[in-house]
């Protein structure tokens, strides 16, 4: 189940999309990428994505915590889609069916687009206000700087 289209951002990384696939679908790598995870646990025992697979992803500075993403679509090379059933700060409850789908969209052998879109519904109308306002906007913010992480990795090599 996914909610209704929020966000989208996208950057280009000069990598192949087998080189970047390489990173985003070996879930061990993203604290190399992601600023603020610290660590990942492997919930489900493997390192890389496939439908249903769970992990945890904890928050060691700032805003300490954590969240627990599973892999709801899966397509090796292309995309996979990742729901975040629940975490510590309470977002699984303002937000309901919150999926993130990640597209690889390669441009020639060096180029390849990385594209996120989310999808939720705000829970209550406090919280459809907030999206409105600030939340959609600071959430792309932080996916961009994500796959800005994903970049330097990929281009580092």
């Amino acid at each position: 189940m996914r909610g209704r289209f929020q966000w989208r951002t996208s950057l280009r990384i000069r990598a192949s999309r087998d080189r970047l696939w390489a990173i985003v679908d070996d879930i061990s790598l993203i604290p190399k990428y992601h600023a603020e995870v610290g660590k990942v646990d492997l919930l489900s025992g493997q390192s890389t994505r496939a439908t249903g697979v769970k992990y945890r992803c904890t928050i060691l500075e700032g805003r300490k915590g954590s969240c627990v993403e599973e892999v709801v679509d899966y397509v090796p090379g292309e995309r996979f889609a990742t729901a975040f059933p629940e975490d510590t700060w309470g977002i699984s409850k303002m937000l309901r069916d919150f999926v993130v789908d990640t597209v690889l969209v390669p441009h020639g052998d060096f180029e390849t687009d990385v594209v996120l879109e989310a999808y939720y519904e705000p829970i209550g109308w406090k919280m459809r206000v907030l999206n409105a306002l600030l939340l959609r906007r600071l959430m792309a913010r932080r996916a961009l700087r994500t796959i800005e992480g994903a970049k330097r990795l990929a281009e580092a090599t």
